[in-house]
């Protein structure tokens, strides 16, 4: 069964995100309850949230320290989107780190039915990050 860009299209529910070494151990990147979503549409652009399952409001009167933690456990991103084979790339353009726009993320994709699996290599250079997304229920 081949595989295409309509197969992405859609909105999917961030599932698992981890680090995993040659070992095969893995380290949870979100912690053990992430959250995210990630939607595709059909004329290319997407957007991507995610973040730790236990974040918490802070305050009306949040600290510097608060909202710093606010944005370490939180991460949205989008822009454009392509798929060449098994390859994703998300061309950012607009992202709550203003370092990421102008870049783009390439992952591999293993499709399974409802779940999508992306894979690449971690910031670390070492460890494979993995992203497990399921396809969001109607």
């Amino acid at each position: 069964m081949s595989f295409g860009a309509d197969d992405m299209v859609g909105v999917w529910t961030l599932e698992a995100t981890f680090a995993e070494d040659d070992d095969g151990n893995q380290t949870p990147a979100l912690g053990d309850n992430p959250q995210g979503r990630i939607m595709y549409t059909a004329d290319g652009y997407m957007v991507a949230m995610t973040g730790y399952g236990d974040r918490r409001l802070s305050a009306a009167d949040a600290t510097d320290a608060d909202k710093a933690t606010a944005f370490d456990s939180y991460m949205t991103y989008s822009g454009r989107w392509s798929l060449a084979g098994n390859v994703v790339t998300h061309d950012i353009d607009h992202a709550t780190n203003p370092n990421w726009i102008g870049s783009s993320r390439e992952r591999t994709v293993d499709h399974q039915g409802d779940r999508m699996l992306f894979s690449g290599l971690s910031g670390d250079g070492l460890t494979r990050a993995v992203i497990i997304w399921r396809r969001a229920e109607n």
